[in-house]
């Protein structure tokens, strides 16, 4: 595994060197959390919700 290094310029961070197995673990996460937000958005909005059986029910009529 590579060690996380920040480059600096001007004692400024402009880049970070990381492990790929790493990069895909945040860009993952970042995507759950994504994902997370719009379903609690979509569920703060929606004020009639129906059981996983029943939804089953309704698409086979």
């Amino acid at each position: 595994m590579i060690k996380t290094q920040i480059i600096k310029e001007k004692n400024k961070p402009i880049a970070v060197i990381m492990d790929y197995k790493e990069y895909l673990k945040l860009k993952q996460n970042k995507e759950d959390k994504k994902d997370y937000y719009s379903a609690l958005e979509t569920k703060l909005k929606n004020k009639k919700w129906i059981s996983h059986s029943q939804l089953k029910e309704k698409l086979e009529e």
